[in-house]
């Protein structure tokens, strides 16, 4: 999971990333992922758009997307701007992501920024609120890693076999 040091820089470099962009989509693929970069706000992800606070104003969205047959690692981000405070916005988006069904595993509050992060299965999301002047800056951060460490429960659930042995 994030630390509050990585939760900050994220949301910086996301902001300077998407404040670079003007307006329009900036797409490149590397290592076999695309990378597309966009500050309209029509062009956000499908599985984002439920985490959309309510009144915010969309500034952007990046996403990494793994190409190929069996393409499952991906990094998305959204950029949100919000006349409400922190504490408000942090609440709306713990009840949406318990509504959806994400394990939270963190609610850490520090001066002027929230950091929400949890987990499903494969997934991991992050929210990253700031207070800006009165206004709140939302970063919202969902990956998901074929090579990503099982959940609690899958682990606590593990049964050895002959394909997959135990190991200490």
């Amino acid at each position: 999971m994030l630390k509050p040091f990585h939760c900050l820089s994220l949301l910086l470099v996301c902001g300077l990333t998407l404040s670079a962009c003007q307006m329009g989509d900036v797409s490149y693929t590397a290592n076999n992922m695309k990378h597309t970069s966009s500050t309209a706000a029509g062009t956000v992800p499908d599985d984002l758009k439920s985490l959309i606070y309510p009144g915010a104003t969309t500034s952007g969205a990046q996403t990494a997307q793994e190409q190929g047959k069996d393409a499952g690692d991906y990094s998305k981000y959204l950029q949100l701007v919000s006349s409400d405070a922190v504490e408000k916005v942090a609440l709306w988006y713990e009840q949406v992501l318990k509504k959806e069904g994400w394990n939270i595993e963190k609610n850490e509050q520090m001066s002027k920024t929230i950091c929400i992060e949890g987990r499903m299965k494969e997934a991991e999301i992050s929210i990253t609120l700031a207070d800006d002047a009165g206004k709140t800056n939302i970063i919202v951060s969902k990956s998901a890693s074929s090579g990503a460490i099982p959940d609690e429960e899958a682990v606590e659930n593990y049964k050895p076999s002959k394909e997959v042995t135990p190991t200490d």
